[in-house]
């Protein structure tokens, strides 16, 4: 076998290793197959990610120049209803306590000055709890429930009265939302699907190189690819004996062991008339620890 693998060099008369250099040109051709591949891959998701961020950035324009709308349209309402509402608190406590009255009208109207300053529905909003908070223990248990009664149907309106007005837009811009969240799970599940078939083919590729590199005297055939089946089939010869038996074996990448690839790896292995089976797994069944037999097929990692 040596003798058939090497040739005498026409040039220096150095012996040559053919397959060696076979070996090492069918390398380097994949290498820059695979390398070819990659690249065009990573450039088209390089100019997707850019639409993306585009459209994500026009997106978040039109999102602040809404919001911004809905903030001053909620200012005004709620200033207004303020204003409602002071008068009808003022009321309700001048008929209960004159005296509590007159103190708490100085000190609503020195708030009423601090409650201009604030633009935001938030700062509103908080100011009027804080309010109710401070005439609480003026009134009694009953004005209290009516109070609060009234304020949560002031708000309700208001809500509703800022869906209606927005309501459109807002949907508007949930359907953009929704089409850029479905390009970008498209992206995301074409480059998973092919670095997952290239990491598998990277693998069977280093089995069979494995393979004939440990088993000089064996047979290493490659099953196509598109072909039902494993990867490749392991004819084991002696020097004395052609075809003693073969062995079957398929790679597996993935992130999780599945039980239904043993069933049909016997049956592949059945309709080729294989008895031994090797599958080479990157995760091993929660049972197993290490490498072993499981239900007459020999499972392993690839170290």
């Amino acid at each position: 076998m040596e003798n058939i693998t090497k040739i005498n060099c026409p040039n220096c008369g150095e012996m040559v290793n053919v397959n060696e250099i076979l070996y090492h040109q069918l390398e380097d051709k994949l290498k820059k197959k695979y390398q070819e591949q990659l690249s065009g891959e990573k450039k088209k998701y390089e100019n997707d990610l850019e639409l993306l961020n585009q459209a994500r950035m026009q997106f978040d324009a039109e999102k602040k120049m809404v919001s911004e709308q809905i903030e001053e349209g909620v200012r005004l309402q709620l200033k207004a209803e303020k204003e409602i509402l002071e008068k009808k608190i003022r009321s309700r406590v001048e008929e209960e306590e004159t005296e509590k009255f007159r103190t708490l009208q100085a000190e609503l109207n020195e708030k009423s000055s601090k409650l201009k300053e604030f633009n935001q529905a938030m700062a509103e909003i908080e100011r009027l709890k804080r309010e109710k908070d401070e005439i609480r223990d003026s009134i009694n248990a009953e004005n209290e429930r009516a109070l609060t009664i009234r304020l949560n149907d002031e708000k309700e309106k208001i809500r509703r009265a800022e869906k209606d007005n927005f309501e459109l837009t807002k949907r508007e811009y949930e359907k953009k939302l929704a089409d850029q969240m479905k390009l970008v799970e498209e992206m995301r599940r074409k480059s998973e699907q092919g670095s997952v078939q290239l990491q598998g083919e990277v693998q069977e590729l280093a089995i069979e190189e494995w393979l004939k590199d440990n088993y000089p005297l064996d047979t290493i055939s490659e099953i196509k690819k598109g072909s039902n089946g494993g990867d490749c089939v392991q004819t084991v010869n002696t020097y004395t004996r052609q075809n003693c038996g073969m062995i079957y074996y398929e790679s597996k990448r993935t992130k999780a062991f599945s039980g239904d690839w043993i069933g049909k790896f016997k049956a592949d292995m059945r309709a080729k008339g294989i008895s031994v089976g090797i599958l080479v797994t990157q995760t091993m069944p929660k049972d197993m620890e290490r490498m072993g037999l499981k239900e007459g097929i020999w499972i392993c990692s690839f170290e």
